[in-house]
């Protein structure tokens, strides 16, 4: 019986021993713009007036080859009354980036109409249906159209209702038409952060307007 215990306390002593080693875990992965990249809520409000008309949903990404000055920003007008239901306007182009000011912009570069726009709003709620599909799936694409933007990301600049911090997003905007025809937009929110109450701000408002 004692050779018993002598056994057990062995096994429980090594299994201590290997279960307080440790193990050094790599710093995971980050894109060469990722002080400005992710996805961010924002009201917008139209050139000459002090409301807001809508809300964007908007996607830093950086690029293929993952420089530290340039990326991609997709922006999608959740005011899907003006189009389609599941066919949410949006727009996608080339922007500069300063990775040290957290500043990104552009002038006159050509827009596509991305295939599918990111929801903040349903996102991973049903599935495929996560991402609707855009304007140019149903109404085909714009041709020329240029867009022009100037804005920066503040870390941590919003206090949000879940007592968490979240970066600020604000910027100009002017999407211009091959008509000659343009809209202009200032751009003012926040980082996503997955909690839901820091979402309501933007989920009431487009109650309000029967949207949601």
């Amino acid at each position: 019986m004692k050779k018993i215990f002598n056994l057990l306390a062995t096994v429980a002593l090594l299994a201590g021993m290997y279960s307080c080693e440790t193990y050094k875990v790599k710093d995971p992965a980050m894109s060469g713009v990722s002080s400005v990249d992710g996805k961010y809520m924002a009201f917008a409000t139209p050139e000459g007036e002090t409301e807001p008309s809508t809300i964007f949903g908007i996607v830093i990404t950086n690029t293929t080859e993952d420089a530290a000055n340039e990326g991609w920003i997709t922006i999608t007008n959740m005011d899907y009354t003006s189009f389609h239901w599941q066919r949410l306007f949006s727009v996608r182009f080339h922007i500069d980036i300063n990775v040290n000011d957290k500043t990104f912009k552009a002038a006159g570069v050509e827009v596509t109409e991305p295939r599918t726009a990111w929801n903040p709003y349903i996102e991973g709620a049903y599935g495929s249906y996560g991402s609707y599909y855009t304007a140019s799936y149903q109404w085909g694409n714009m041709g020329t159209a240029t867009a022009s933007i100037d804005g920066k990301i503040v870390t941590n600049g919003v206090d949000t209702p879940s007592g968490h911090k979240a970066d600020s997003i604000e910027f100009t905007y002017t999407l211009t038409y091959t008509d000659d025809t343009s809209v202009s937009y200032s751009v003012s929110g926040q980082k996503k952060t997955g909690w839901a109450e820091d979402a309501m701000e933007y989920e009431e408002w487009l109650a309000d307007q029967g949207w949601w």
